[in-house]
């Protein structure tokens, strides 16, 4: 069956970032093998924050949706702000500051991608 892939630059250079920062999630051991629960799935709050943290909305909701919209062709979002919700994120947890960065730096090019920055 054949499968539509990105091929216009901006889709490319989505979805090599949704690849990084699915790396940097495995880097940093915040990438679950365990799928979170259908009610946490079903959260209608913004990152789905009242029912998994944002590692897992990351992993499970936000790479999906994008990787689908992708193959699908479906229109993107014009402007993106992940970063704030990341940094917020990432005070409570004991990580050293490479790996910090490394996450963070995806993060915020995702935001920069889809505000047109890195077009």
């Amino acid at each position: 069956m054949y499968q539509s892939m990105p091929c216009s630059d901006p889709e490319v250079q989505i979805q090599r970032l949704l690849n990084r920062l699915e790396s940097a999630l495995k880097t940093t051991e915040h990438w679950s093998l365990t799928p979170p629960s259908l009610w946490a799935m079903q959260s209608d709050a913004p990152f789905a924050c009242d029912r998994m943290d944002f590692a897992q909305w990351l992993q499970f909701i936000f790479i999906p949706r994008f990787t689908e919209m992708l193959k699908l062709q479906r229109p993107l979002p014009t402007s993106m702000a992940l970063l704030p919700m990341a940094e917020e994120w990432y005070k409570g947890l004991q990580k050293s500051e490479p790996v910090r960065i490394h996450v963070l730096v995806v993060i915020a090019q995702i935001d920069d991608l889809f505000s047109g920055k890195l077009l």
